[in-house]
């Protein structure tokens, strides 16, 4: 499941801070205008919300059919390959396993320059675009490998060029096959970054309605203050919006916090 949509309350839960004080451009500045804004001003507002916030009425998700056999059989996240293209990227992989030429550092980390990682990834998406039949100019291309070694969400850069037998694979012996199944995956990633930046808006899987499920959260806690009890103490929740926790996977228990400690073993 993965939110599609939101929608929220038309009112504030914290009202947005005054357009002075939040259209600082300087993010780390955010704490400093909050602290010379004046109790006034904080009235109703919060630090942590400078645009304010408003809690979500409904929420739309997206439930995946799980299909193929994994949780993205849509291509949530990224674009699904198709049979034919794995098969191709799995052949090109081959020379790879044979003639090392990406695959150059034996080590578990990149050893060589931020040049060095850059170019090589400017040589994949060529290399993908090559056999996939796919149009880049070399301007798109560059951006790609660029974002590819300076902005990175996690890891360090150059790692994908890294394979070090026996930490790479399951063998400490440097093989061919080895080295096109590692290549073959990373090929397939760039594959997939490319795609899914080419894929038109309209074909995200958050619009396929006949995967929703639509959560009321208003409905929930009507729901939850009149009708539901404590699995562990029988009493009910008192407070509208009292906090509570989840007994099992299904949800189907709920009980309160404070019941929880009887839960625990001993």
């Amino acid at each position: 499941m993965t939110v599609a949509w939101e929608i929220k309350y038309p009112w504030y839960l914290h009202r947005p801070w005054p357009k002075k004080a939040r259209n600082d451009p300087n993010p780390f500045r955010l704490k400093r205008k909050w602290e010379e804004m004046s109790e006034a001003q904080q009235t109703g507002r919060d630090r942590h919300w400078p645009e304010g916030y408003r809690e979500t009425f409904i929420t739309i998700w997206h439930v995946d059919p799980e299909l193929d056999g994994s949780d993205d059989s849509c291509g949530y996240s990224y674009v699904k390959l198709t049979k034919k293209q794995v098969e191709i990227l799995r052949n090109s992989a081959w020379h790879e396993g044979q003639h090392p030429h990406f695959l150059c550092c034996q080590e578990k980390e990149w050893s060589g320059t931020f040049s060095e990682s850059e170019a090589l990834s400017r040589g994949l998406v060529f290399l993908v675009c090559r056999v996939l039949r796919l149009k880049i100019t070399f301007e798109q291309a560059a951006k790609y490998a660029s974002e590819n070694t300076h902005i990175l969400d996690c890891g360090k850069f150059g790692g994908q060029f890294c394979f070090l037998p026996g930490y790479h694979s399951n063998s400490k012996k440097d093989s061919s096959d080895d080295r096109q199944d590692y290549f073959h995956g990373v090929l397939c990633g760039v594959a997939r970054n490319i795609l899914t930046d080419r894929r038109p808006w309209w074909k995200h899987p958050r619009y396929h309605f006949w995967h929703w499920k639509i959560q009321c959260r208003l409905w929930q806690r009507i729901y939850r203050y009149f009708f539901e009890r404590c699995a562990v103490c029988g009493k009910r929740f008192s407070k509208w919006g009292d906090s509570n926790v989840i007994g099992n996977w299904e949800g189907t228990k709920v009980w309160h916090g404070d019941c929880d400690k009887e839960l625990r073993p001993k």
